[in-house]
C-alpha cells in the first residue's frame, strides 16, 4: 500500500512546534534549578514534551488505499472505510492555516505568478447545490461537514489509484483546478460523466499577481 502525506507544509509546521515545545522544556528545566516550584516546573517539561512530540502524529499524518479500504488518519488516530461507502470527491483550492493570516490559499510560482495547490476531500454523500460554496478545502469541509471523511493535499497518483479502485461515487472538480490542472486529468478521467466541473471562481483564478 503506497501512502501519501494529507499536509503541505510539513516542516515549517514540524520546526515551529519542535522549537515551542523546546522552549518550554528549557523553561521547566530552568525552573528546577532557579525557583522552588518544581511542580509548576515539571508540568512545563511535560507540556513542552507533549507540544514538540504530538502534534507531529498530525503534521505526518499519511493516507492510502488497501484492497477496497480507504486508509488515513483522524487527528493521528488511525482510521478506515469502505470505498463503497465514500459518495463523492470534491478537487478544489488548498487552503492552511497560517499564522496570523487565518486561512490561506497554499501556492507555487510559476510563469511569473502563483498557481494554486490543490486539495482533494472525501466526503460520504454530496449535495450539488451547495458547490458554489466549495472553491477551498476549508469551505468545503464547513460546507459538508457532516459527510467528511477525511481531506488532504492532492496526490494525482492517489486520485488515479482511487479512479481505478471501488470507489464508484462522482469526482467534482471546481473550474479553478479543472483549467489549471487540465491535462493531468484528462489524462486519469478522459471523458468519463461521473466527473462534474463546478463554476465558483475564486480572486484572481487562474493565477494571483505577487
Amino acid at each position: 500500500m503506497k501512502l501519501y502525506y494529507k499536509m503541505y507544509r510539513r516542516k515549517p509546521n514540524m520546526i515551529f512546534f519542535l522549537v515551542l515545545g523546546g522552549i518550554f522544556l528549557g523553561l521547566g528545566v530552568l525552573g528546577i534549578f532557579w525557583l522552588d516550584m518544581p511542580g509548576i516546573a515539571i508540568g512545563c517539561m511535560v507540556f513542552g514534551a507533549v507540544l514538540a512530540v504530538v502534534p507531529q502524529f498530525v503534521i505526518f499524518s499519511r493516507y492510502g488505499l488497501r484492497g477496497e479500504w480507504l486508509r488515513f488518519r483522524k487527528w493521528g488516530i488511525p482510521k478506515k472505510i469502505e470505498l463503497e461507502k465514500i459518495g463523492g470527491v470534491v478537487l478544489c483550492i488548498y487552503d492552511e492555516y497560517r499564522r496570523n493570516k487565518g486561512y490561506v490559499p497554499a501556492t507555487f510560482s510559476v510563469n511569473g505568478g502563483q498557481a494554486y495547490i490543490p486539495a482533494i476531500v472525501l466526503l460520504r454523500s454530496v449535495d450539488e447545490g451547495e458547490l458554489d460554496l466549495c472553491d477551498t478545502r476549508s469551505a468545503t469541509l464547513i460546507t459538508f461537514r457532516k459527510e467528511r471523511i477525511t481531506d488532504a493535499v492532492l496526490e494525482f497518483a492517489f486520485l488515479e489509484e482511487l479512479y481505478k479502485s471501488a470507489f464508484a461515487g462522482k469526482i467534482y472538480v471546481s473550474e479553478s483546478i479543472a483549467t489549471l490542472y487540465k491535462p493531468a486529468l484528462d489524462e486519469i478521467f478522459g471523458n468519463d460523466d461521473r466527473v462534474v466541473v463546478y463554476d465558483r471562481l475564486p480572486k484572481g483564478f487562474p493565477f494571483t499577481k505577487k
